[in-house]
């Protein structure tokens, strides 16, 4: 289908998919990146609705256009105006744009796994996806976004996190006030990450445990320190990007077991 008007019904559906209220009510996100296109086209588990392309698009990888052709062949192909299509690139890379179905993201239920559980509060997406992408590099089998968090189907969650977010373990939490009521009511071991906690390198992880990184520029609440470990740096810096110092946590917690 070409399309070279603004008023087209696709083109306004296609124009709310690069926005969080748009994911939440159509249940569909807009992925770029040619690396992650082809890997979830070429995968069964991620529902691909829609290919959209500029006009004229040419393209001399094999793979994309072996993409282009399948999409074409079942009427799912969308050809834009060029004026068009940059709207919808978020990330102007100029190449094809996948519309998919994104996953259904379960509330948390409460209980733990085995190990290090991951508590996000972090407001910028850019953060959300990073810490995502290292939790499922570091093996976190249960990651809780909380509800000051940014969405996690956010276009730049998703390139962040280079699609780890698609297929990672993700469930909707609570907000961190209620957060706080519920480790007071059920005992949830809660360990902080604070400037001021115990340096990571001298603290024992225990079997099962929630891990909360400070949100950003807030920090943790005072409520929720009570168990906090710290990132020892260099003093001439004042404090490590929220998503960098979660990381570093979860890399220091995986190979202290």
């Amino acid at each position: 289908m070409f399309i070279e008007s603004k008023d087209n019904r696709h083109f306004k559906e296609f124009k709310k998919l690069i926005t969080v209220d748009g994911v939440r009510k159509y249940g569909r996100v807009i992925v770029s990146g040619k690396k992650l296109i082809k890997e979830i086209a070429q995968s069964t588990a991620q529902g691909c609705i829609a290919l959209i392309i500029p006009e004229r698009y040419a393209d001399d990888n094999s793979e994309i256009n072996a993409i282009i052709k399948k999409f074409a062949d079942a009427a799912a192909l969308y050809t834009l105006k060029k004026h068009l299509y940059n709207e919808l690139d978020y990330f102007n890379t100029g190449a094809p744009l996948l519309v998919i179905k994104v996953p259904e993201i379960p509330e948390w239920d409460l209980t733990l796994d085995v190990g290090c559980n991951l508590l996000i509060p972090f407001q910028d997406p850019t953060n959300v996806g990073t810490v995502v992408r290292s939790a499922a590099g570091f093996g976190i089998k249960k990651i809780i976004i909380l509800k000051e968090a940014a969405h996690p189907y956010h276009p730049r969650c998703i390139k962040a996190s280079a699609g780890a977010i698609l297929h990672a373990a993700i469930f909707k939490g609570p907000s961190i006030k209620e957060l706080t009521v519920c480790c007071k009511n059920i005992n949830l071991p809660v360990i902080s990450l604070d400037m001021a906690g115990v340096p990571i390198t001298e603290f024992k992880f225990p079997k099962k445990f929630l891990l909360l990184p400070g949100l950003e520029g807030a920090g943790v609440p005072g409520e929720l320190k009570k168990f906090s470990i710290s990132i020892p740096i260099t003093v001439s810096i004042e404090s490590l990007n929220a998503s960098i110092a979660a990381s570093i946590a979860l890399f220091y917690w995986k190979y202290s077991l």
